[in-house]
This record gives C-alpha cells, sequence and structure tokens, in this order.
C-alpha cells in the first residue's frame, strides 16, 4: 500500500504542476436512484445524464447534482440518493488496484520479460497533461507487421471505471505467461496480433487516484474548456466515449459543464484521435471495450430516432450473446445480459460502421470502483472467460483471403462487400488491406453472395458457402481491358 505521505506528495504535485488551485471548490454530487411512471421514463432518457448505467431502464441510477436532482423532482421523477461524493472523499484507492504509473511500469516489464511476443507502443498523448497512452501488442513477432488478423482490447475511456484496466492487465498477463506451453494460448499469440489499450484516459484516472478519491465519479479527461488555466471541476473535461465522429451530435450533451459533454466537436480529443488512427492502420476484426457498470454486453446498433438495426445485427446480437453467457455476474445466479446501444458518438458504433470491426461494449461489475478484492478478483476472472471466447471467434464460422492483381500478383484494395448484408445507407464500405489485399468478414454460416468493387478492375460476384470455421478465397482482378477484350476470367475457383 502507498504512504500517506507519498499519496500527499502526488497530490500536491497535481495541484501545483498542473493547474488546479488547491482552494477550488467543486459542485457536491450524488449517486442517485429515479423512478417514475413508466410513460414518464420514457423521456428520462433523452436527457443529458451522467447515467451509471444504460442497461437498467426501470429504476436506473445516475449522477447528479443537486440542481439536476431538483429539476428531476419538479418534473415528477422521484430520487432516492444511494451515495455522495463527500461519503467516498479521501478513501483510498484499494492498492489491489493499479494506479497509472503501476499501470505503465507493468507494461514495461512485459516488454522486458517477453520481448519475443510483446512490443510496447505509444499510440498518441492525453489532451492536457500530454500523458502517454500505451498500447501492448502481443504476437509472435511483435515487431513485424504481419498478415494476420488483428483484435483489439482497451479500458478506461471513464476515469472512474479501473475495472476496465485490471481485465486488460490480467489479459496480458495470461497471454505472456502461459504462451509457449497453453496450447490455446499459444495458437492466438502465433496467429493474430493482439492490441490492449489498458487506459484510454490516462490523465482522467490520474486525477481521481492523485487526488484520494475527492472526486470518485469523475468520468472525463481534463480538457481546458473554459481556457483559463485552471482545472475547474465543474466545467471542464470532454467524454471521450462521446467524441467519436458517427452520429456524433445524436449522443452525449453540448454543454462543457455536463459530465456527458462530447466535447467542441468529433475526435477533438487527443485520446480518441489516437484510438481512430490504430483502428485505422490495423483494421481489427474483432474489439471489446470495457465500461461500468451494468454487466451487459452492448452490441450494434438502435439507429438515432429510427427502428433500424445495424446491417450484421443477427451476427453482433449472436456473439453478444455467446460473450454475455461466458462472463458470471457477481451473485453468481447467471451471466450478463446482452442489448443493442445506440448507433452514435461513442467508439463501438464509429468502429463498426467506419473500419468494420465488431466492437462490444461490456459494462463489468455492479458499481463504479468495487473496493472489496474477492469481488474484484472475480469479476476479473469472470471477464477473462468472455475475452477467450472473442479470441476463439476470430476462426470463424466467416470467410477471408487476398485481393490481387490478376496479371502482377499484387494486392488490390477494393471494397469486398457482402451483398444480403451491407448496407451502405449506414455503413462504409468494407475494404481490402492495401499492403496485403487482406480481407476478413465474420459471418454465421450460410450460403452469401460476394461482390468485389474497384474502377480500374472487372467487378466480379459469386456464391460462398461458409460452414462452422473461417474460410479462405482469394480472388483475383483483371484489369477492365481485359474484360472488354473477353479475357475476363472472373475470381479463382478454390
Amino acid at each position: 500500500m502507498r504512504r500517506p505521505e507519498v499519496i500527499l506528495a502526488a497530490l500536491l504535485a497535481a495541484l501545483l504542476g498542473f493547474g488546479l488551485s488547491p482552494g477550488a471548490v467543486k459542485t457536491e454530487r450524488y449517486l442517485v436512484r429515479i423512478t417514475a411512471p413508466p410513460a414518464k421514463m420514457a423521456s428520462l432518457f433523452r436527457r443529458p445524464l451522467d447515467f451509471a448505467s444504460q442497461a437498467v431502464r426501470e429504476r436506473p441510477e445516475a449522477v447528479v447534482t443537486h440542481k439536476e436532482m431538483e429539476a428531476l423532482i419538479r418534473d415528477g421523477y422521484h430520487i432516492e440518493i444511494l451515495q455522495s461524493e463527500s461519503d467516498l472523499a479521501g478513501v483510498a484507492l484499494d492498492p489491489f488496484y493499479h494506479v497509472l504509473e503501476e499501470t505503465q511500469e507493468f507494461l514495461r516489464t512485459v516488454e522486458r520479460s517477453y520481448p519475443q511476443i510483446a512490443k510496447l507502443h505509444i499510440i498518441g498523448r492525453s489532451t492536457l497533461w500530454r500523458v502517454p497512452l500505451l498500447a501492448l501488442k502481443i504476437s509472435d513477432h511483435p515487431d513485424e507487421d504481419e498478415d494476420e488478423p488483428a483484435v483489439l482490447f482497451d479500458g478506461m475511456h471513464h476515469a472512474r471505471e479501473p475495472l476496465g484496466n485490471e481485465i486488460c492487465l490480467a489479459l496480458i498477463d495470461h497471454l505472456v505467461s502461459r504462451y509457449g506451453w497453453d496450447e490455446r494460448v499459444t495458437s492466438w499469440v502465433n496467429d493474430y496480433e493482439i492490441w490492449v489499450i489498458p487506459i484510454m484516459n490516462p490523465e482522467g484516472y490520474k486525477y481521481i487516484t492523485d487526488n484520494a478519491l475527492a472526486s470518485p465519479w469523475w468520468r472525463k479527461n481534463l480538457r481546458d474548456n473554459d481556457g483559463n488555466g485552471q482545472i475547474d471541476l465543474d466545467y471542464d473535461g470532454v467524454d471521450l466515449n462521446r467524441n467519436y465522429d458517427w452520429n456524433w451530435i445524436y449522443a452525449g450533451s453540448s454543454n462543457p459543464a455536463d459530465w456527458t459533454y462530447r466535447g467542441p466537436q468529433a475526435f477533438s480529443e487527443d485520446e480518441t484521435r489516437a484510438k481512430r488512427d490504430l483502428a485505422l492502420r490495423e483494421r481489427f476484426v474483432l474489439s471489446l471495450t470495457y465500461h461500468s457498470t451494468g454487466e451487459i454486453v452492448y452490441y450494434q446498433w438502435s439507429w438515432p430516432g429510427t427502428s433500424v438495426r445495424a446491417p450484421d445485427h443477427d451476427l453482433l446480437q449472436e456473439i453478444a450473446a455467446g460473450l454475455a453467457g461466458r462472463i458470471k455476474n457477481t451473485l453468481g445466479t447467471g451471466t450478463y445480459d446482452y442489448g443493442r446501444q445506440t448507433g452514435a458518438s461513442q467508439s463501438s458504433p464509429w468502429m463498426y460502421a467506419v473500419t468494420g470491426a465488431l466492437e462490444f461494449l461490456v459494462e463489468t461489475g455492479t458499481s463504479f470502483i468495487p473496493l472489496d478484492i474477492p469481488l474484484i478478483e472475480s469479476i476479473v476472472a469472470s471477464n477473462l472467460e468472455g475475452a477467450f471466447f472473442m479470441l476463439d471467434r476470430v476462426r470463424g464460422p466467416g470467410i477471408t483471403g487476398r485481393v490481387l492483381d490478376g496479371r502482377t500478383g499484387e494486392p488490390v484494395e477494393a471494397t469486398v462487400s457482402i451483398v444480403e448484408i451491407d448496407d451502405f445507407r449506414y455503413i462504409l464500405p468494407r475494404k481490402s488491406d492495401p499492403a496485403t489485399g487482406r480481407y476478413t468478414r465474420l459471418l454465421r454460416p450460410g450460403k452469401y453472395t460476394l461482390e468485389i468493387r474497384h474502377p480500374f478492375y472487372a467487378s466480379p460476384r459469386f456464391s460462398v458457402d461458409v460452414g462452422s470455421h473461417l474460410k479462405t478465397k482469394d480472388i483475383i482482378l483483371l484489369p477492365r481491358s481485359d474484360r472488354r477484350s473477353g479475357r475476363d476470367r472472373g475470381p479463382r475457383k478454390d
């Protein structure tokens, strides 16, 4: 456990070195439970409140100010105060949790101890304090960009949700410590490129821990919204998981004082741009992003203001159900639930719509920062089972292959679409990798029509049967000039 004088020194450094006045005053916030007749509850979720979980619809909990509480009561809602921030102020974070500096050292130690399979990357820096955003790549050739499916795990878009960090670190430890003797782990590391970003919001997390949980429910980063050189807890910061550029204006708040403030514009924050750039480069097949609370797995999507479902809805729902069914709840009475997430401004809808990655948001546990060690350990262990399920799912069902130029054999970046599924009104076209020509689509077993498009090549369309595994089919494209001369032979048959 860190000594009191160490905590005090860190607190003073944060206060004096990073622009927060020691005399700063913040508005007290309360964790409340909200109830009302069903007709009124429908309108509740249109308010830009800081809900603890969107999964709880009948008696939702939210973090609110006294002013927000009064407004809810005036509008006919019943409020039950569960806890106030002052109840937790000064309570030390349990040493089971890795604070920012300990997390950074853990990742450096893994890279030093397992250089043959682990490589640490700085993918960006935080918006205010310029804290490095660290991502660990685990693969059998971590220094190379191999032609292998890539998978992403990340935690802590929100500062108050350290369970995500602990799950990511436990996953890293499991993979590196068992490589070479655990057949299942060894196959994942040999066959995939696994990326882990344990802390997406390092400065927000550092603020919470360095200030001895004085603001234990802080969720945003520390953007200086009013430009006064101070950290104003009632006005500064951006909710990173409302800052992604997909239906950006339909979620979160436009008011900087709100804890769901989505930022001055989409991708205004260095943290979200770091994930964006990594995802565009690596073209992840699957991704898990960890949050708290609710014990639910969210998949894509409930399109804002409509009943439109994601083009891959059936597959996404199936994977979400499988993932949720692997994660035991804290009561031991069953497993996590699963449901659709709104398709707006958050990481998962952006990842799916823009990059094609099937990203699932996992709301872990039933509180932001549980302090009971056995409970923390059980949540982490249960969520690892979900991560293992996802790593296995990369192997199919689905289809993969390379798109190649029929004359030169060089890779081609072409649009590869599933005619029965893809709807480009709601998603961007899926393209093969320009460096390798690789395309990968996870699917349910069945028969599909694959269509390949590129302005300089003929556009073949053909049927493919997908079974229980990842089917491989390379596609050879001929230039349009060959097509005009009668030499178009279409795709190569397996």
